[in-house]
């Protein structure tokens, strides 16, 4: 079985499509398979695909539902043992990255690995996971799905809610997870992501926190809801205290050592 099915989505994004292909292309492991699903575009990138034709195991361009329906789409034609999406604009830390990551055995059904976000090519942010997941991380953060690994057949089998126009990987992280599927953390980072992509950009932020109030409500009830979100504000409220506590006995030393001048 190929280890690895690697789903590039694209709409209209021929500078961003063009990095993309470059780095799959230099990368030095190559037991993957590529599915690259094009939305349809008008600004070359069908051309561009054409010209890079060879390296894909399928590509298509035409309409598609929007970004979720086009990974789907990828999924549901993926052969490999593992699934990775990498969309269009995002690409790997280095040459030697697959490699790395497949160079000893992924055993989690879900594999999430660092992401370094970028903006007009410049590093933003390095975002670094936790080794363990829980559901209060996917509460508080979306996991980047570029630097994931998930096995295909749970892919399959769960898919993207579709519904969730912006934010249906949040659903289905919290879905596999909801369903024991086991999660590990590859310590390194994978992935450049485009931090100007649809999910990302500032004028979505309310619409993200719309559907994600959505998401948690179709897989909790509303008390459930609540309490998580109290034990997440009590967390917050204890980490906050351990922060200012060192704050707390310097405060103390100089109110005392005034207490001392005072006396003179």
């Amino acid at each position: 079985m190929i280890k690895l099915s690697i789903i590039t989505i694209n709409y209209n994004n021929l500078q961003g499509l063009k990095k993309t292909i470059d780095s799959v292309k230099s990368q030095s492991f190559r037991d993957f398979e590529w599915i690259l699903i094009d939305g349809g575009s008008s600004d070359g990138s069908k051309e561009l695909i054409e010209e890079n034709k060879d390296c894909f195991s399928y590509w298509v361009s035409e309409p598609d539902a929007g970004i979720y329906d086009a990974m789907n789409k990828g999924i549901i034609l993926a052969k490999g043992e593992y699934c990775q999406f990498l969309n269009s604009g995002d690409f790997f830390i280095a040459s030697t990255t697959l490699q790395d990551v497949f160079q000893r055995p992924l055993e989690a059904d879900v594999n999430y690995g660092d992401v370094w976000l970028i903006k007009n090519d410049e590093i933003i942010e390095r975002r670094t996971y936790p080794d363990v997941m829980t559901l209060s991380f996917l509460f508080r953060s979306p996991l980047g799905h570029q630097a994931v690994f998930v096995k295909t057949d749970l892919a399959k089998k769960y898919l993207y809610r579709t519904k969730y126009k912006i934010s249906a990987d949040r659903a289905f992280f919290i879905e596999l997870y909801c369903n024991n599927c086991s999660f590990g953390h590859i310590s390194q980072p994978v992935v450049l992501f485009d931090s100007e992509g649809i999910g990302s950009v500032d004028k979505t932020l309310m619409e993200r926190r719309r559907q994600f109030y959505q998401i948690k409500r179709e897989f909790f009830s509303d008390q459930v809801t609540k309490d998580i979100e109290r034990l997440l504000s009590i967390e917050d409220e204890f980490l906050f205290v351990m922060r200012i506590k060192p704050l707390w006995w310097v405060y103390l030393f100089f109110k005392k050592l005034k207490k001392i001048r005072n006396r003179f």
